[in-house]
């Protein structure tokens, strides 16, 4: 039960959904554990990070297991296994005839209770192109796995959906995440950035919305819904068997992408209607910023929108473009819908620069839930791109929302509450 079977090799080969510098890392650790009980090592950094996390989380797991369920948790017994996956005659680790089955991956092997994972070509990838923290919620969710076994045992055939098996291990390993954020965790810490990083990961490894394969493991909607529910609601809502997962998640294909000529023409009307009516309704004041290329707005800047000041953004379409081209359509959409939701917030509601960001965020989602759930212009793929957007790096947040203070888990969160419910749902 991998994490990521097949994303992971576009990463290593340049082409990742979100294409952005390596996320700054101050480094995770509190007090490292050395490797040496880990089968194969090399006892290399990333060998001792992954051994701290293992270590970590099983701690972690002994007291939630008695607390939440009312059951002893005993450490797994099969262990934990380091591949190098370059090495040719290197042991195969269980559940693997071959150590090339292991490239790019980590696993769970449920028949020996056993852990494996890629230390060539997996962990210092990950590390490499997210932070440590991506590292943590690897391993976290392979960890989720043995939770998982220890509750349910091995469910019958058909009993629960690959779907089912891999979000539920993406809602403990929120569970556990959030223990390290809270300060709670010995030898391991994360702030905000740290776990937006995660974060942007978990979406890297996602599977399409119209993915139609046997080993599902979610799409963006579903594992960053899975993750979120454990984060704020803890390990007992991810046991409740209801499907953890979006309405609309997996609904739809990509129908190929607008270019930006085409974008502005026909989204951004519709898209300045919705909120005109909305702040109508509520008996807000509307003043919807004017869209303008540089030359007809007087400045330019490098990112989608630049404030020019008298409500007027200038759009750089060649951010645009790449956008669309790196992310997806409706990815750079959300750009531009942000920028209409920003404005709506601060025509209904007062309070904070970071509260109007949040609102922003989520009233961005019930517009997006709208395009999905009422119009034939969205699908459940266009509603993944529009996640890649809501998490991309700060710099470019902050264009989407308009503050830099909110964190992108709480944007995404805000944003999932608006796709879920409606406009109404954005106090």
């Amino acid at each position: 039960m991998s994490l990521l079977p097949l994303v992971l090799l576009a990463v290593l080969s340049g082409c990742t959904a979100i294409r952005s510098a390596p996320t700054p890392d101050p480094g995770v650790l509190r007090h490292a554990v050395a490797p040496s009980f880990v089968f194969g090592t090399d006892s290399s950094a990333v060998d001792e990070l992954a051994a701290t996390v293992v270590t970590d989380a099983q701690d972690y797991w002994e007291g939630e297991f008695r607390r939440v369920f009312g059951r002893d948790w005993h450490d797994l017994d099969g262990g934990f296994f380091s591949v190098d996956t370059t090495d040719e005659n290197a042991t195969p680790p269980p559940c693997s005839a071959d150590v090339a089955e292991l490239t790019g991956n980590a696993y769970y092997c449920a028949s020996v209770d056993a852990i494996a994972w890629d230390r060539a070509a997996m962990l210092p990838v990950l590390r490499d192109h997210y932070g440590q923290s991506a590292v943590v919620l690897v391993l976290a969710h392979e960890i989720g796995h043995a939770v998982a076994h220890r509750l349910d045992g091995e469910p019958a055939s058909g009993e629960r959906s690959p779907l089912r098996i891999e979000t539920t291990a993406d809602c403990y390993a929120g569970s556990y995440v959030r223990w390290v954020v809270d300060g709670d965790s010995r030898r391991l810490r994360m702030d905000s950035a740290e776990l937006d990083a995660a974060l942007r990961a978990l979406i890297n490894f996602a599977d399409p919305a119209a993915r139609g394969v046997a080993d599902a493991h979610g799409t963006a909607y579903e594992r960053t819904g899975a993750f979120q529910d454990g984060y704020t609601n803890g390990p007992r809502t991810c046991t409740t068997g209801r499907e953890l997962s979006g309405e609309w998640s997996a609904g739809g294909g990509s129908r190929g992408n607008r270019d930006v000529t085409a974008l502005l023409r026909d989204r951004v009307p519709p898209a300045r209607q919705f909120f005109d009516e909305l702040v109508e309704r509520r008996g807000g004041r509307w003043d919807p910023p004017k869209l303008l290329a540089p030359e007809a707005a007087g400045c330019a800047g490098a990112a989608i929108l630049t404030d020019c000041g008298g409500n007027v953004l200038a759009v750089n379409r060649e951010r645009l473009r790449r956008s669309i081209y790196e992310l997806g359509d409706q990815a750079a959409e959300t750009s531009l819908i942000g920028a209409f939701a920003t404005a709506a917030a601060r025509g209904t509601a007062s309070g904070t620069p970071e509260r109007r960001g949040i609102r922003a965020a989520c009233l961005t989602g019930a517009y997006t839930g709208h395009l999905v759930r009422d119009t034939d212009r969205a699908s459940g793929s266009d509603l993944n791109e529009a996640i890649r957007a809501v998490l991309a790096a700060d710099a470019a947040r902050r264009e989407v929302f308009g503050t830099s203070t909110a964190s992108g888990f709480e944007e995404l969160r805000a944003f999932r509450a608006g796709v879920s419910g409606t406009a109404k749902s954005c106090s």
